[in-house]
């Protein structure tokens, strides 16, 4: 029923549109019509006014000519410039009064009278549009109740539950369709009720315990498995990720269904491990999972479900781990009696490395060390998660000191020509403690120009004379410094003087969906643009797709990092290269 009102209401619309199209042509007409006779009794009027002053059309002909001009006339063609002419060609006509006969030139009615032309336009083209809205109300009225009555009639036909933990990759097509339905009743709902679903985002990161044969191409064949079995969503994506895992996104998962997928995901990607190892049992295979919505930070919603996945392995049965995007744990952690310095002094945390790619030559030119710390109960925590949860100064200072530490002995045991860049916290690079023994802590050091620090933009700039001792310190060892989070070109010739800056990072927020910006776009080539002036590179951060890679390349961004290329890396000795 729905259908056959929608095709109704095209066809409907397209004989509205030929009728106005039709009304606006004869209205013109007619208005032209009694445009052109204003301009003909005009013209007449005129003649009897040469009458009446007895003028001579030879003699006067100067004074004949003002008194036309006045009335929009001309007694001889005017040249119009060529682009004009086609449209604006000017008409003569002949008007006669008793012995006066005038020959007379004017544009056409519609330039004359422009104005009331205009507005008569403009009165009939807003008579129609409202005639228009008036007709779109009532055709939504009845589109409305057709759309109630699809509703209870596929609201009967629905299966009340369809368990899935019986589901084999064969049925998937029946889930799908089950799904499109509820898909439909949803819509449905929206456009009677003018409410918004409220739908979910998930990302997993799965394990398998077991190993698959070389040859198989895993992306591939999960790919196509779980696409089919997912069809019904607006968006799937399979990435198998360099540690041997897949990462998959499904989107636009109503929320009170996120569990149900979760489930569904791991049952289908069970079955279809089966065909290649027939002998793992499904607590082989875990699954993290993060449910998010749009605009969550992808960061994050990686650190989360990383987190998920441990904490998934570490269960001999829970073999699904799920962490909403707004788990709380700066809450928990703020509420906890525990000292998070702790952890920094008894060393539990790991070192992952985020590689930059150049992208002329696709090789690695500097990793950044990030530092992750194994909570208790938590899982692996983020710096962004846990420093905020750091009660003193000195914490602060305890562990950008630990990273520096870990990073050297990395450096001295494994040599190589590449860059390690470390983000230190604000308040140290205003703390002359931390700098002094930044100093002799490097003054040794053979590897000190690997080593960079990070600043964002925001603190360098507003405290530049507080920074001297800073920069004078890294200078003197050696190492150098890049500008981070930086969003705007206007300040960069400053940098200039600056010889122990070697690079800008670019913010995240100009990153993300760069593709689809243009504004971005501009302020990107802006920064590019200036920084090349002082021979400084330019480089992506958290570049998570093609199209924003792709864009980055053609604003002369010379290298990125993000989870597009590689995911953290653990191991240092995997991803130095001699």
């Amino acid at each position: 029923m729905v259908t056959q009102f929608k095709n109704a209401q095209v066809r409907m619309l397209s004989i509205y549109v030929i009728a106005f199209m039709l009304l606006l042509t004869v209205f013109n007409l007619l208005l032209g019509e009694i445009l052109h006779q204003k301009v003909h009794i005009e013209g007449s009027q005129l003649a009897k006014q040469v009458y009446n002053l007895k003028l001579e059309q030879i003699a006067d002909r100067d004074i004949i000519a003002a008194l036309a001009g006045e009335h929009g006339f001309m007694l001889e063609p005017e040249s119009m410039p060529f682009h004009f002419s086609a449209f604006m060609a000017q008409e003569s006509d002949i008007y006669k009064y008793k012995t006066v006969s005038l020959k007379l030139y004017h544009l056409p009615f519609w330039v004359i009278e422009s104005p009331l032309f205009i507005l008569l336009n403009l009165v009939m083209i807003g008579a129609i549009t409202w005639g228009y809205r008036w007709w779109r109300v009532l055709f939504k009225r009845r589109d409305t109740v057709a759309e109630i009555s699809d509703f209870k009639a596929s609201h009967t036909q629905l299966p009340v539950n369809l368990p899935l933990h019986n589901i084999t990759i064969g049925d998937s097509n029946a889930v799908a369709t089950k799904h499109q339905q509820v898909a439909r009743e949803d819509a449905v709902i929206t456009g009677m009720y003018g409410i918004q679903n409220n739908h979910n985002h998930l990302f997993a990161l799965l394990y398998w315990a077991q190993p698959f044969p070389a040859n198989v191409d895993l992306e591939s064949h999960f790919k196509v498995i779980i696409v089919k079995g997912f069809k019904e969503l607006s968006r799937v994506s399979v990435k198998l990720l360099s540690s041997g895992g897949l990462a998959i996104t499904l989107e636009n998962i109503p929320q009170a269904d996120v569990d149900t997928y979760a489930k569904r995901l791991h049952q289908t990607i069970y079955q279809a491990s089966l065909l290649y190892r027939g002998d793992l049992s499904r607590k082989e295979i875990k699954i993290g999972v993060c449910n998010y919505r749009d605009g969550a930070d992808q960061t994050i919603v990686y650190q989360l479900t990383k987190s998920a996945l441990t904490l998934a392995k570490q269960s001999a049965w829970q073999h699904i781990h799920r962490v909403p995007f707004n788990y709380t744990r700066s809450t928990v952690l703020a509420n906890s009696s525990e000292n998070l310095s702790d952890y920094i002094g008894k060393k539990k945390f790991m070192l992952f490395f985020q590689p930059l790619f150049e992208f002329a030559s696709g090789d690695i030119l500097q990793h950044e060390a990030l530092i992750r710390v194994r909570h208790k109960s938590l899982g692996m925590l983020s710096a962004r998660q846990f420093i905020p949860q750091l009660k003193s100064d000195d914490a602060i200072t305890l562990l950008d000191k630990t990273v520096l530490e870990q990073v050297i002995k990395l450096l001295k045991s494994e040599p190589s020509s590449l860059t390690v860049s470390i983000n230190l916290h604000a308040f140290n690079w205003f703390d002359d403690g931390y700098w002094h023994w930044f100093g002799e802590k490097m003054k040794n050091l053979k590897g000190a120009a690997k080593l960079q620090f990070e600043i964002s933009e925001v603190d360098f700039y507003q405290h530049q004379q507080l920074l001297k001792f800073a920069f004078s310190t890294i200078k003197s060892v050696g190492s150098s410094v890049l500008i981070d989070n930086v969003a705007s070109h206007d300040k960069i010739a400053l940098l200039a003087s600056y010889k122990g800056i070697k690079g800008l990072k670019l913010s995240y927020d100009l990153i993300h969906n760069i593709d689809k910006n243009v504004t971005q776009q501009k302020m990107v080539r802006q920064i590019v643009v200036s920084a090349e002036r002082i021979n400084l590179p330019v480089y992506g951060v958290g570049v998570e797709t093609q199209q924003e890679l792709n864009m980055l390349k053609k604003q002369g961004v010379i290298g990125a990092q993000g989870f597009y290329f590689t995911e953290p890396l653990q191991e240092f000795t995997n991803v130095m290269v001699n």
